[in-house]
C-alpha cells in the first residue's frame, strides 16, 4: 500500500513538472485570480510583460500595474465571469502595456470552482495578436480597395460605353454633313463663288478634324473593352511610307520644315494590319510636324534589326521635359505649352499608338529633351513566325550554310485557324496529316538526296501552321514550288468542299548587311517565303456587282475587266491579265444607268489563280483593295455601293 502511494506521488510530481513547463515557456500570459481580483499565480510571460519577476506580481491586483481606466475595464470583465459563471471568450482589444508597447490582445477568462462547486476565482489567458490583427486590417483595407476598384471599373465601363454610343451616334449626322458640304464644294448642286468655296474648305477641314476625334474615341473604347480586332495581311512596309510621303512633305512644307525619309532598299514584307500601322505612322509624323517650329527638320527612318523592324520619327521640335516623359503615352495627356497646340487634339493619339503597336507584338518608346527635339521609336516583328526552327534544325541549317548551300524557309499558315476549322468537315488532326503529305510529296519532287533537311520541319496544331525547308534551290524554283503547294492545297480544299479560300504569296528575307556572326540563331542567308491561307472575310460588306470596268496599271494602257463584287473597301474582278500582289491599279467606275463615273486607285491584295472552267481558261480572279481615297472618292464609292445593293 505504501509502495502505491509512492508511485502516486511520482505521477503527481511528473504532472506538476509538465504544468510548470507549460507555464514557464508558453508565450501567452496566464494568471490565476481569487474572487477579489488578487493575483494568486502568474507565469513568466505575464511578469516579463510587466518588467518584473513572478514573485513580485503574486498578491497584487491589476490596479497596481495598469492605469485606473485600464484596470477598471479588466475588473469589470472579471466581475462578469465571477457573477455569471460564464466564460469571456476571445475578447479583442487594443492595449498599452506598462512597458509602453502598444499592441492588440485576445483575452479569455474562465471561472474556477472549489470542491463544492462554488466559484472561487478565475483563470485568464491573454495572447498577443498584433501580427494577426495587422493582417486582418490589411485584408479589410484590401477588400475596401477592391470594392473601390470594382466601382471605378464599372464607372470606367459606363464611361467607355457612353463614349462609344455617343461617338457612333455622331458619325451618321457628321457623315451627312460632310457629304453635303462636299457636294456643294464640288459644284454638284450648282455653282459657287470663291468666297463660298473658301468657307466650305474651312468647314471640310473642321469636319475632318471632328471625324478624327470621333475615330480616336471609338478606338480607345475598343482598346479599353479589349475588343480591338486586327485584320492582318502581308504588306511591304516601304509602300505605306511612300504612299503617304507626298501628303506629309506638303504639310511640312507649309512650315518650311525639311522632312526626309531613310528607307531600306527593296521590299520589307511584314504581316500586319496595314490600316492600323498606317495610323501609327501618320500619328507620329503629324505630331512631329505639329510640335516642330518653322525651319526645323524631321527624319523618318526604317531599320532592319535581326528579327524586328524599327521605325523612328526624329524631330528638332520643342521636346518633352524629363518629368513628363514617363506619362507621354497616357490617355488624355498633353504636355505642350505651344500656343494653340492644346486645342488640336484630345490627347489620345499616343495611347492609341502604344496599343496598336503592342497588339502587333512590338514595342514603342520615346527619347526627348526640352527645347532640343524628340525621337519616337516603335518596332514590329519582322516575321509572323519566329519559332519555326528548333535548336537541332538551326544547327543543321548552319552546317548547310557553311557549305555555301542556299536555303528557303517556307511557312504555311492558316490565318484565324480556330474559326477556319469550325467551318470545314475535315478534323484538325486529319487536316494536318493531309497537308503534311502534300508538302512532303511536293518537296520530294525537288529534293536532292545528298542534302538534308527537307520537307516539313515544324507543325503547330494550335495555330494551323507548318514550316518546311528547301535547300539548294533558286528563287525561280522556290516560286515554282510555292505555286505547286498553293495549287495542290487549293485543290485539297475544293475536294473537301471548303469555299472562299484565298492564298496570298509573299517573300521576306534578311538584309544582306547582316553577317552570319550577328545572327547566330536564325542565319542571315535564309530567305523566308510565306504562304498565307485565310477565309474570304472582308472588313466591309460585299455586294454583287456585275459590269464591265476599265482597268490598268497606273503607268500602262487601259483595258476592260468583268467585276464580281464591290464594297467600300475593295473590288473583285476577273481578268486574263497576270497581275501581281502589290500592283497599283487605277480603275474607272460608273453608276448604274448613268453616264456619271469616277476614277479610283487601289492595290492588288490577292489573286486566285485557279481556273474556273474550260471556257474561262487562263482567267484570274483578282482582289483589289482601295487605298488613299480622297473624301470625294469615298463619297462617290459609298453612293455606288448603296445603289448597287438596292438593285
Amino acid at each position: 500500500m505504501a509502495k502505491k502511494k509512492k508511485l502516486d506521488h511520482k505521477e503527481l510530481e511528473r504532472r506538476c513538472n509538465f504544468l510548470s513547463d507549460l507555464m514557464d515557456h508558453i508565450p501567452d500570459v496566464i494568471y490565476f485570480k481569487d474572487n477579489n481580483g488578487k493575483l494568486l499565480m502568474v507565469n513568466k510571460a505575464h511578469a516579463r510583460g510587466l518588467g518584473l519577476h513572478p514573485s513580485e506580481v503574486v498578491g497584487k491586483t491589476d490596479f497596481d500595474f495598469f492605469s485606473e481606466e485600464r484596470a477598471e475595464a479588466m475588473s469589470k470583465d472579471d466581475a462578469y465571469v465571477l457573477k455569471t459563471g460564464k466564460p469571456l471568450m476571445d475578447k479583442i482589444e487594443r492595449a498599452t502595456r506598462p512597458d509602453g508597447v502598444d499592441n492588440y490582445v485576445s483575452t479569455t477568462k474562465i471561472p474556477r470552482y472549489d470542491d463544492k462547486g462554488k466559484i472561487k476565482g478565475l483563470i485568464g489567458i491573454t495572447r498577443d495578436i498584433t501580427s494577426r490583427r495587422h493582417i486582418e486590417i490589411l485584408q479589410d483595407e484590401k477588400k475596401h480597395i477592391e470594392e473601390k476598384l470594382h466601382a471605378l471599373e464599372e464607372l470606367n465601363n459606363m464611361k467607355s460605353e457612353f463614349i462609344s454610343v455617343v461617338s457612333h451616334e455622331l458619325r451618321t449626322p457628321l457623315a451627312i454633313i460632310k457629304e453635303a458640304v462636299s457636294l456643294i464644294y464640288d459644284n454638284v448642286v450648282g455653282p459657287i463663288n470663291e468666297r463660298q468655296k473658301d468657307l466650305l474648305l474651312k468647314a471640310k477641314k473642321h469636319i475632318q478634324h471632328l471625324k478624327s476625334i470621333i475615330d480616336d474615341l471609338l478606338d480607345i473604347t475598343r482598346i479599353d473593352k479589349k475588343k480591338l480586332k486586327l485584320h492582318y495581311s502581308l504588306v511591304n512596309l516601304n509602300d505605306i511610307f511612300k504612299d503617304t510621303s507626298g501628303f506629309f512633305k506638303d504639310l511640312a512644307k507649309e512650315k518650311n520644315i525639311h522632312l526626309e525619309y531613310d528607307l531600306p532598299e527593296g521590299q520589307i514584307n511584314v504581316f500586319i494590319d496595314a490600316e492600323r500601322i498606317n495610323q501609327v505612322i501618320s500619328n507620329l509624323i503629324s505630331n512631329a510636324i505639329k510640335f516642330t517650329e518653322q525651319n526645323g527638320e524631321i527624319k523618318v527612318e526604317v531599320c532592319i534589326l535581326k528579327n524586328v523592324i524599327r521605325v523612328g520619327v526624329i524631330d528638332t521640335g520643342i521636346g518633352v521635359s524629363e518629368e513628363d516623359l514617363p506619362n507621354l503615352f497616357g490617355k488624355f495627356t498633353q504636355f505642350s505649352k505651344k500656343p494653340g497646340a492644346e486645342r488640336k487634339g484630345i490627347g489620345l493619339g499616343l495611347s492609341i499608338v502604344k496599343a496598336f503597336v503592342e497588339t502587333h507584338g512590338g514595342e514603342v518608346w520615346a527619347k526627348s529633351r526640352l527645347g532640343v527635339g524628340t525621337r519616337m521609336y516603335f518596332t514590329l516583328p519582322r516575321f509572323y513566325t519566329t519559332t519555326v526552327l528548333d535548336k537541332n534544325r538551326k544547327e543543321e541549317v548552319n552546317v548547310l550554310l557553311s557549305r555555301g548551300v542556299p536555303l528557303y524557309l517556307i511557312n504555311l499558315l492558316i490565318v484565324n485557324f480556330k474559326e477556319f476549322r469550325q467551318r470545314i468537315n475535315v478534323k484538325p488532326r486529319e487536316l494536318f496529316k493531309d497537308i503534311r503529305d502534300i508538302i512532303n510529296t511536293t518537296s520530294s519532287e525537288f529534293k536532292r538526296e545528298d542534302l538534308e533537311p527537307s520537307g516539313v520541319i515544324h507543325e503547330d496544331y494550335s495555330k494551323g501552321e507548318w514550316g518546311m525547308l528547301l535547300p539548294d534551290v533558286t528563287e525561280n524554283k522556290a516560286n515554282e514550288i510555292c505555286s505547286l503547294f498553293r495549287d495542290r492545297i487549293n485543290k485539297y480544299f475544293q475536294d473537301n468542299k471548303v469555299e472562299k479560300v484565298f492564298i496570298n504569296l509573299g517573300l521576306a528575307s534578311y538584309s544582306p548587311k547582316e553577317t552570319h556572326s550577328e545572327v547566330k540563331h536564325l542565319p542571315a542567308k535564309i530567305d523566308i517565303k510565306t504562304i498565307y491561307i485565310r477565309s474570304g472575310v472582308r472588313e466591309f460588306e460585299r455586294v454583287s456587282f456585275n459590269t464591265i470596268v476599265e482597268i490598268g496599271l497606273l503607268k500602262d494602257r487601259k483595258e476592260t475587266a468583268q467585276t464580281v463584287d464591290i464594297s467600300e473597301g475593295g473590288l473583285c474582278f476577273i481578268t486574263h491579265r497576270q497581275f501581281r500582289v502589290g500592283d497599283k491599279i487605277k480603275i474607272r467606275l460608273k453608276f448604274p444607268n448613268r453616264k456619271e463615273g469616277f476614277e479610283i486607285k487601289g492595290c492588288v491584295a490577292w489573286i486566285d489563280m485557279e481556273q474556273f472552267s474550260k471556257a474561262s481558261f487562263g482567267q484570274y480572279r483578282v482582289g483589289l483593295e482601295f487605298r488613299e481615297l480622297e473624301d470625294r472618292e469615298k463619297s462617290m464609292l459609298s453612293k455606288l455601293v448603296r445603289l448597287v445593293s438596292k438593285r
